[in-house]
Parts: structure tokens; sequence; C-alpha cells
């Protein structure tokens, strides 16, 4: 085979591997325009309905528009101080009561444990002032809704909180 030969050869088969990789290519990605297997979503089906308010035994009304609801009292006799690390069952709910308006909880994707909050007050920044001072005074086992105004939030939006404290961690 002389050179010329030799070079038509090697560019036939270079032509016919680059049309197979195309061939392969663009059919893996019409077959994988289906379901993504790697998206992801938010499951927020175990998480609880915001409870009945008008149940409350006790509600606690501020000046600036906060309302805590204590659906049940705790049996602990520690109450959480703004520097404790506690422990929270909590479904966030904004700008409104239903289901739909999850929009964060401890019960993420099917989870049964409680989230940690490191130093309750520097919670401040990220979940807003009212979100820390409806969590402050709360005793183990302790049950409230927590209603903050946008003012008092970082989410911008009228606030529901539904808060269980499993346990304060010393």
């Amino acid at each position: 085979m002389s050179f010329m030969q030799n070079n038509t050869y090697f560019s036939s088969i270079s032509r016919t591997s680059f049309g197979f990789f195309m061939l392969v290519l663009i059919a893996s990605m019409i077959i994988g325009c289906g379901e993504d297997p790697f998206y992801f979503t938010y499951d927020y089906s175990d998480a609880p309905s915001l409870p009945d308010i008008s149940e409350a035994i006790e509600t606690i009304n501020y000046d600036d528009g906060l309302v805590v609801y204590i659906m049940e009292r705790g049996t602990g006799t520690q109450k959480v101080t703004i520097r404790d690390n506690i422990f929270l069952y909590y479904t966030t709910f904004r700008g409104g009561t239903s289901r739909d308006n999850i929009v964060d909880s401890s019960y993420l994707n099917g989870s049964q444990a409680s989230t940690q909050f490191t130093e309750i007050g520097t919670y401040q920044r990220s979940r807003g002032v009212g979100f820390v001072r409806g969590v402050l005074g709360m005793t183990e086992g302790e049950h409230r809704v927590i209603q903050v105004p946008d003012s008092l939030n970082a989410y911008g939006d009228l606030v529901y909180w539904n808060l269980t404290l499993d346990y304060i961690a010393y």
C-alpha cells in the first residue's frame, strides 16, 4: 500500500467511526429526554399539617405582630435560652396555612429525625428574629405554632412555624 492509499483508508475508518459515535450520542440524548434520574424534588408528605390554632391552650400576642400559640405544654424543666443548642421537629408554612405553602420541614423526604439548631440566637438572620423569639422559653416536648409577620422573618411573607421541641442539648 502506498502512502496515499493508506491515508485514504484511515480517513474512511475515521469518518465511519465518527458517524457511529454521533449516532450513539444522538440516540442517547433522545432516550435520555425522558425522566431525569438525577432530578431532585422535595417531598413534604410526612410533614404534619398546621394544627387548628383555635385549639391553643394559650395565645401570646406581641405588639409587633408576632403571635405564639401554645398547643401543648412540654414536660421538661429547662427553658430554651438564646445560646442553647436545640433539636426541633418543625414545618414552615409561607404565605398561607395549606400544605401547598410548606417551604421547609424537618420531615423532608420521609425523615423522622429532629433538626439541630446550634446556638438558636444565631438564626435571627437566616430564619428571622420572630422565629428565635417564638422558640425562646420552650420546654422539651412543648408544641407551638408561631405566626410571624413579614417584618420579623427572613421569608418576606407571613410565615407560620409548627414546632415541637425534641430536646435541649447541653
